[in-house]
């Protein structure tokens, strides 16, 4: 049995669209992504929505968590940063 795995996609499309030009010509029987979909790149919904369209199985990297629960545990999240004025 072949299998793909992938992770660390940090919301880069083209190097998500690289991978499944691959795995369609290699066509393992199995793929797995190990997380961190998201962070650094401008293409975390697409991203996510590629996975999502082909059900591919899962699992959440330290950046999907920390997205996914608001948390700065990783270093990753997206905060909102206030200015004071004087």
């Amino acid at each position: 049995m072949r299998i793909a795995l992938f992770s660390d996609i940090h919301a880069n499309l083209p190097a998500l669209e690289a991978f499944f030009k691959d795995i369609e010509i290699t066509k393992p029987d199995a793929v797995y992504c190990l997380g961190d979909l998201v962070g650094y790149n401008i293409w975390p919904n697409e991203v996510i929505n590629e996975i999502r369209k082909r059900g591919i199985p899962t699992i959440a990297g330290n950046y999907d968590f920390g997205i996914g629960r608001t948390s700065n545990d990783c270093g990753c999240a997206y905060l909102k940063i206030e200015v004071k004025k004087e």
